[in-house]
């Protein structure tokens, strides 16, 4: 454990990813409730404004039209007097935290992206089943286009969470140099948590992996770089990505599964493209995506 002193320092340092914005996309389901929920606790913990996000299918150029030619399509009036009434029972349960609500037509996915980079936005929280199959707005397909296409932090909920309290928590990622930005980000949301951090590493058939023992030495440089953590690093082998992250989350009990993403999907690499797409859809607890740039 780290001294009081190193605890202190760190707490206290500035930070790389700044949680003053949590955007929460939500269509009023009972899993999307589930994100709600976290999101709300998590903007309690940083001191964070909530924007709420909801989609409505509305007539192409409604943002163009007027006052009274709006009460020209009497169906999307009601679909928005419905949503704002959502949102104000939102409100209700969270008097304390700063909400703002936001309802738009249009392509979602775009406009969720645009809406991203308008309020520099520094963490989505979206609600999604976990292997259950069902379809419902924000689930599945819809979660993890996200994922792909929207370049923010993302925490995926699987499941209702009466406290935010990530214990222990796994990193997976191929520990390249270019991902310490994102392994720093990482540090800077978990730190009001401190929890017992797992590195890990996958040894797969699919993954053109190196010799162990230089994964063995990158996963060394990433636990002292988790300081004033201590870091476990494990490396699994598993015949898929998703699966041996999965496997070692439930040995070890974390409840909290974080991924570094590649804004590119350069071949070679453990962890991108349908990798993590597949964890966010078959995992069965939170899931954090960090993306970051890469050169080249």
């Amino acid at each position: 454990m780290p001294s009081p002193n190193q605890l202190y320092d760190f707490l206290n340092r500035k930070t790389t990813l700044n949680m003053k914005s949590i955007l929460i996309p939500t269509d009023f389901s009972l899993c999307a409730q589930n994100a709600e929920n976290a999101g709300m606790q998590l903007a309690k913990k940083f001191g964070a404004k909530v924007y709420l996000f909801h989609h409505v299918d509305l007539p192409k150029n409604w943002e163009s039209l007027s006052v009274s030619e709006r009460e020209g399509h009497p169906n999307a009036l009601k679909k928005i007097y419905e949503v704002e009434a959502s949102f104000e029972r939102i409100r209700v349960l969270f008097p304390d935290i700063t909400i703002e609500t936001h309802i738009t037509g249009g392509d979602w996915i775009d406009r969720l992206r645009q809406f991203v980079e308008q309020k520099n936005i520094d963490l989505i929280v979206m609600g999604s089943h976990g292997t259950s199959g069902k379809n419902e707005f924000f689930i599945g397909s819809n979660t993890q286009k996200v994922v792909r296409r929207v370049h923010c932090p993302i925490l995926v909920i699987k499941e209702p969470l009466k406290k935010v309290a990530f214990n222990k928590v796994i990193y997976a990622s191929s520990f390249n140099l270019t991902e310490k930005v994102a392994f720093l980000k990482f540090k800077d949301f978990i730190k009001p948590f401190l929890p017992e951090i797992h590195l890990v590493t996958i040894h797969n058939s699919e993954f053109l992996d190196g010799p162990l023992i230089l994964q063995n030495e990158v996963l060394k440089d990433y636990a002292e770089l988790s300081k004033p953590f201590t870091a476990h690093t494990h490396i699994v082998e598993h015949f898929t990505i998703d699966g041996g992250i999965r496997l070692l989350a439930e040995n070890i009990g974390a409840d909290l599964v974080v991924v570094s993403n590649h804004y590119k999907r350069p071949l070679k690499r453990m962890l991108v493209g349908s990798n993590v797409e597949a964890l966010v859809n078959h995992a069965n607890m939170p899931v954090l995506t960090i993306d970051f740039p890469e050169e080249g």
